[in-house]
């Protein structure tokens, strides 16, 4: 299979797309909730989020035969590097079709990221701080998801394991490499 292309979101209409994407994934899906669009474009505007004083970012779309495939988000959080001593490159707003090269190309982008800022540890799925919604479902695929958790077809943690990251935490589900 074809590898996708990446692109980066930088502009409005991109961001519209990054944010729409899991509801297309999910169209057929009864268990997923989709977010607020407003209240998702709203986390990327540094008016609206104080993280990005301290935090440094970049989203991608992952696109193939002209079709959005995937997309993620890469966030260094600098006070947490700072203040904590805490260095990895956090990974979030991670949602891809059920094609392995689609994940990868999309985590290799994230440990691209890390590698550039001599970082080498990558966590997520995450936000841009812990207060943000984090962790990955590893079970429970068919219940209602919860307004306050991330929803993920059960082929993510498959696929987040064959690229070799692994469950560091149980109760949250977060991957890291």
């Amino acid at each position: 299979m074809a590898l996708p292309d990446l692109i980066e979101v930088n502009s409005p209409e991109l961001l519209r797309k990054f944010v729409k994407f899991p509801m297309e994934l999910y169209k057929n899906n009864s268990c997923y909730v989709p977010p607020l669009i407003n209240d998702e474009i709203k986390i990327w505007d540094s008016q609206h989020n104080a993280a990005f004083a301290y935090c440094e970012s970049i989203k991608y779309l992952a696109i193939k035969n002209g079709k959005i495939v995937g997309r993620i988000a890469i966030i260094v959080n600098n006070k947490e590097a700072k203040e904590l001593g805490i260095s990895k490159v956090r990974f979030g707003w991670l949602d891809f079709i059920d094609e392995i090269e689609v994940s990868k190309a999309l985590i290799d982008k994230a440990i691209e990221f890390a590698k550039q800022r001599n970082i080498s540890k990558i966590e997520g799925p995450m936000g841009f701080t812990n207060l943000d919604k984090s962790g990955m479902l590893t079970m429970g695929f068919d219940k209602l998801a919860t307004m306050i958790g991330l929803y993920n077809f059960d082929y993510y943690p498959e696929h987040l394991e064959k690229l070799g990251l692994k469950n560091v935490k149980a109760i949250h589900g977060r991957a890291e490499k």
